[in-house]
Formats: structure tokens, C-alpha cells, sequence
């Protein structure tokens, strides 16, 4: 299986920014639909329950102590942007070589309590001990998640389709400067016209509006006024009051608001919490934590840290918090492994990729998305391979030109050998094809493009990159024409030329005398059946362009969906799924630059050049009748709007 991320050894060039194929077997927890990610396995499955789907979800991995990256060799830029962390701020337990973002060193983050006290808001004669109390509280943030699905149809994107229903799992968290919220998954509300929450032993359903989507990490926050209102505006910037509700039936927050711990070590015992299929009531299942490492998230095909656990995950888990023996979330169940000679695995979105996602929304008050270098590498496991580029590790090496073998040592330089820089990518003009990348920020890369992790565990490159964030510099020592240097540039999120989802939004499309022409995307080409056994050769031709790099920001590969037939385009009825390369002999860059040209053209014709570039379909229509034709199109088939493009800020 071909798959274009992180890392992965299915193929010999690996690129860094692109992850458009699912693993075999692994679903999203979707209940109600396809996943919205490349290669749909046919086994997989979601954990949000559906009445119409019962299929099983994906959920928890772990890990342990992790590899102490802050050594003497570190950047000063690396320690001044480390030394000020997490400003997800005061609650967070600040040293100089923790890193909350980098798993190593993951605090706990606790909600504000200023006697520190668990029965606060409780009344001290329930007849529990502050054992009993604390976990009462525990299960009480956990919430069920209700949401109606109205999903577009990505290949008559004017419509939507039969609308779904599904329930799944929320908990509630304190976000410094951002308020209580309820943490669920994306794909849980994805597309979602009413979303609801109710919390254990209550029987009212409470409206939630989702304030924030993060689809490559599969998280989404929602926010319910009416369980935890607003805090009044104060005097005090400084105070955000989200802890003090002046009303005699409501709880104090700090009651239901769970705390992010630290990620476990492998064989760590944890419990899942959530509301899955087989009944109504809140439902506990313990695991241990087997394997830390980085995972396709089937929701938008991004490679991330993810845990491994063998707890039972089922469909309406999604979303729930797995939590440790002092019953703090380490992780939030998001998807698991469906297959017949596979039992119990189950993944979760571990504590760190969690707060990356929080403080992503702290600080543009929207999520923006993980890092990446934008490079596709190739591995040097081949001693030829590093020969050839005359890198240190042969045999009878000398480093200390003495040349007598009893002092003789032997130097290794291990590395990745750079063979695209992408043109979106921050190392654009600083890293070359044919660089050999030996180490980041002082952390030595492995010929298989892996850093040490903690002890005894390895992870990709990835889950270093995808730990910072955007505008962060990272120091890159490179081997180059037979000698070493080190180059710096900036880390941003690299976008894609076909995506895997379009932020929750209706897919775009233009109308022009009944071509109806819309972005590649990969919903578009699942609906399609392009992974599927069978399907058409303008479908191959479109799947090449997956993991094809973006040239400049905005950039769309635009697709002739389909023609709908009218009187003045006869004899086109039949084209569809073609790539449209030129209109009047300009290139089209995307829908809006389409939307542009035929808005602006003169003349009597207007022209369509399709893909392949040489040989390639032409159509010509009549441009003075374009107004009145597509009026008369989109008033026989009930479109409300000729043209609906995409929402650029995100």
C-alpha cells in the first residue's frame, strides 16, 4: 500500500507534509458516513454511534518516559521559545525542560482552585469519602454528544443529502483564556446542523454550538451557555470568571472540568469513559496502554502522535476521555481498528496533540494546524546509498587521522536524504535536493527518518515537527557536498493541493452553461469510488494529483463534475471528472480565478482546454449566451446560486 506522510516505509520517497492514504482496516468514527479521508479501508469503522450503522471505533495508545531533547547542543532561539511554553498559562506547572507540546515532559493542567480542595461545590455530609467524590465529579464531566448530520454531496454540490443523526462522547475541560468547554471529536459534529449535549443523570439536552474544528486531529470544541454561561465582564482583564456562576442550581465549574495529565508509559493501566452502543448510560472500560507512536488519523488522512490501547472501544466512544489512575485525561478516543484477525486496538488523540490543539485556538482563536518541514525525503538504510553520499560510518573510517587501528574510532552520520523541497515550505531556498538532513534542533535523525523518543522507543521525525508551531525556527544540521553545516528557517502548516476536507463547509463550485465545475478533494474522489476496485480513467488520472505539491497558497485542481444538458452545450453531456487546464489560453489556478476569467472575457467564444496538457479535450461555447443559459440551468434544477466558492481564511 502506497501512502505519501510521514515516514512511512511502503515507499522509498516520503513526503513530510502529505498524508492522503488510511492504513487498511482504519476508519474514522464516523457513524454516519464515509470517512473523509483518502483510501477508505473497507472494514473500518467510527465510534460515534449511528442507529443505522453498529460498527467498532477506534480509541487509546501510550507511552512513557520520553527523550530528553533540551541537551547542551540546543539553539538559544530553541531555548528562549521553550523557556516561555505553554501560555495555556498559569495552570501550567512551568521548567525550563518541559515541554507541554513534546511528550517528554507533558504537566498537568488543572483547572484554577485556590483551596485546591475536590469537594468544593459538594456538600461535605453525601456520605463519600474525597475518593468517591473525586470520581463522581470525574464522571459527571462526562457528557453524551448528539448531533443531526446534513452532509453535502460532493458531486452535486448544490444539494445535501438525507440528513443522519449519531450520539457520541464528550468531556468537559478549562481552557485558560478560553472558557469551559466540552472537548469531543470532529468527526462527531462534523457537518453538524444541531448539535446537543446532556450530562450524566440529567434528562435535558442542552444546544451546543462548535467553536472550534481541528479535522487532522480529529478534536472539536463545543460551547454550551446554557450548562456553563459566559463570565461577566469585570474590571480586571486578567479575570475571566469562568469559575464563579452566581446560580444556586448550577455546580461550580471547577466541579466538572477534568485535568490534562501526562502522557503514560507503556503497560499503564487506563479507563475509557463514554456513552457507547449496547445502552443510554455512562459505560467504563479499562486497558493498558501498548504502543506510542505516530498514526494516519482517518479523519483527514494527517500523520500525529497517537496512543495505542487494548480497552474495548465501540461505536458512540468517540470523543470520550480515557484517563489514568489519578483520573486525568491522557488522551480522547478517536478511532480503532476494525479487522477480523485484529482484536482490541483501539487508538486515542494523546494529552499533547490535545494541548497543541487548545493553544492553536488560544492564539488565533481558530485552529490553524500542525507544522510541517514540506520535503519529501528518501531513507539511507542502503550502506551503498551512504557511500555514495560519503557519509562517516564505513568500515576502517578514521576520525582522528592517526590511521592506527587500535586508536582508530569510527564515525556514523545517519540522516534522510532530501529529494523535494516543497514550494509552500518554509526551507524553500535554504534546503536543496540532495541535502542529507542529520539532525533538528540538536535531535540526531535515524536512516529510517526517526528520532529517540523516550528510552527504548523511536518516532518519527513527524511527531517533533508537528509539535511546534507556526513561525517557530528550527536549527537543521546538513551534510553537503562532504561537509556539514547547519541552516535555520521557519515551520508552518503546509497546505494541500487536493484536501482532505473543506473545514465543514459546502463544497465549492462554479456554473457556466451548465459545466458544473468544482475542487478535486478527496471527499470527491471517495464519492467517486477511487479507491475502490473498479473505477473510470479520468478517476486514476485525478487520483495522481493527491499527493502532487502546492505551488502557490490557494491553488486548486478544478474538475469538470459533471454537464448538465441544455440546448446550447450538445454534444458535452457526456464529459465529466476532467481536469480543466486552460480558459481562453490563460491557466486556471482555481475556481475563483475561473469565476474571474469568464466574468471578464469578451468576445464571442469562450474556450476549455482539459487535461493532458498535449491532446487534451477542447470545448467552445458561446459566451454571449452564458448569462441567459445558466439562469435557465440553475432555475430547472433548483440551484440557488450559480457559484459558491470557499471561505479562504480557512
Amino acid at each position: 500500500m502506497m501512502a505519501a506522510c510521514y515516514y512511512l516505509p511502503a515507499s522509498a520517497i516520503m513526503a513530510l507534509t502529505l498524508s492522503c492514504v488510511v492504513p487498511p482496516a482504519v476508519r474514522a468514527l464516523s457513524p454516519l458516513r464515509d470517512v473523509r479521508a483518502p483510501p477508505p479501508p473497507p472494514s473500518s469503522s467510527s465510534s460515534s454511534s449511528s442507529p443505522a450503522m453498529m460498527t467498532m471505533m477506534m480509541l487509546l495508545p501510550s507511552n512513557g518516559r520520553s527523550w530528553g531533547r533540551r541537551g547542551g547542543g540546543e539553539s538559544s532561539m530553541v531555548r528562549t521559545r521553550r523557556a516561555s511554553l505553554h501560555p495555556l498559562g498559569a495552570t501550567v506547572n512551568h521548567r525550563l525542560d518541559c515541554d507541554p507540546f513534546w511528550p517528554a515532559s507533558v504537566d498537568i493542567i488543572r483547572p484554577p482552585d485556590d483551596d485546591d480542595d475536590v469537594s468544593d461545590g459538594m456538600d461535605d455530609d453525601d456520605g463519600m469519602d474525597d475518593d468517591e467524590r473525586l470520581l463522581t465529579s470525574t464522571l459527571d464531566a462526562v457528557v453524551k454528544v448528539y448531533a443531526t448530520h446534513n452532509d453535502p454531496d460532493f458531486l452535486i454540490p448544490w444539494q445535501r443529502k438525507h440528513q443522519t443523526s449519531s450520539t457520541s462522547s464528550g468531556f468537559v475541560l478549562d481552557v485558560p483564556g478560553i472558557g469551559i468547554r466540552v472537548m469531543t471529536n470532529a468527526h462527531s459534529v462534523e457537518y453538524g446542523s444541531v448539535v446537543q449535549v446532556q450530562r450524566r443523570g440529567d434528562d435535558e439536552k442542552h444546544e451546543a454550538i462548535v467553536e472550534a474544528v481541528g479535522n487532522e486531529c480529529d478534536l472539536a470544541l463545543l460551547r454550551v451557555d446554557s450548562l456553563f454561561p459566559p463570565p461577566p465582564r469585570g474590571d480586571n482583564p486578567d479575570d475571566d470568571g469562568g469559575m464563579e456562576v452566581d446560580d444556586a442550581t448550577t455546580t461550580s465549574t471547577a466541579t466538572y472540568a477534568l485535568p490534562l495529565g501526562p502522557l503514560p508509559p507503556l503497560q499503564d493501566e487506563v479507563e475509557v469513559l463514554g456513552y457507547p452502543a449496547g445502552g443510554d448510560s455512562l459505560c467504563v472500560t479499562k486497558g493498558v496502554v501498548s504502543r506510542i507512536e505516530m498514526q494516519e488519523y482517518a479523519q483527514a488522512g494527517a500523520r500525529l502522535l497517537a496512543m495505542q490501547i487494548d480497552a474495548a472501544i465501540n461505536p458512540g466512544n468517540s470523543g470520550g476521555p480515557v484517563v489514568n489512575e489519578d483520573l486525568e485525561v491522557v488522551g480522547v478516543a478517536f478511532q480503532g481498528l476494525d479487522e477480523e484477525s485484529v482484536e482490541n486496538v483501539g487508538y486515542v488523540v494523546p494529552s499533547s496533540v490535545v494541548l497543541h490543539f487548545l493553544e492553536d485556538v488560544r492564539r488565533y482563536n481558530r485552529y490553524r494546524g500542525f507544522c510541517h518541514l514540506g520535503i519529501d525525503v528518501s531513507f539511507l538504510e542502503n550502506e551503498t546509498f551512504r557511500k555514495f553520499l560519503k557519509l562517516g560510518g564505513g568500515d576502517g573510517e578514521s576520525i582522528n587521522g592517526s590511521g592506527n587501528a587500535n586508536v582508530k574510532k569510527t564515525k556514523r552520520s545517519t540522516g534522510v536524504l532530501v529529494r523535494r523541497v516543497q514550494p509552500t515550505s518554509g526551507a524553500t531556498g535554504i534546503l536543496r535536493s540532495m541535502d542529507v538532513i542529520l539532525a533538528i534542533d540538536g535531535i540526531p535523525l535515524g536512516n529510517d527518518g526517526k528520532i529517540p523518543f523516550r528510552r527504548g522507543e523511536r518516532v518519527d521525525l513527524g511527531g517533533y515537527v508537528t509539535s511546534l508551531f507556526e513561525g517557530d525556527i528550527v536549527d537543521v544540521t546538513v551534510w553537503r557536498e562532504g561537509k556539514e553545516i547547519e541552516v535555520s528557517f521557519p515551520v508552518s502548516p503546509i497546505k494541500s493541493l487536493v484536501p482532505s476536507h473543506f473545514n465543514n463547509e459546502p463544497p465549492p463550485y462554479v456554473i457556466c452553461s451548465g459545466f458544473v465545475f468544482t475542487a478535486l478533494s478527496v471527499p470527491y474522489l471517495e464519492a467517486k469510488g477511487a479507491w475502490s476496485d473498479y473505477y473510470t480513467d479520468n478517476v486514476s488520472y485525478l487520483l495522481s494529483l493527491v499527493h502532487e505539491p502546492l505551488k502557490h497558497d490557494g491553488d486548486e485542481v478544478v474538475v469538470l463534475a459533471q454537464v448538465l444538458a441544455h440546448r446550447a452545450n450538445l454534444g458535452y453531456e457526456n464529459l465529466y471528472d476532467i481536469h480543466l487546464l486552460k480558459f481562453n489560453d490563460v491557466d486556471v489556478r482555481s475556481l475563483g480565478h475561473l469565476k474571474e476569467l469568464i466574468e471578464e472575457s469578451t468576445g464571442q467564444f469562450m474556450t476549455f482546454e482539459f487535461a493532458p496538457k498535449d491532446g487534451g479535450r477542447l470545448v467552445v461555447l458561446d459566451r454571449e449566451m452564458n448569462d441567459r443559459v445558466t439562469r435557465e440551468i440553475c432555475s430547472e434544477h433548483s440551484i440557488g446560486k450559480p457559484n459558491v466558492l470557499r471561505n479562504r481564511t480557512n
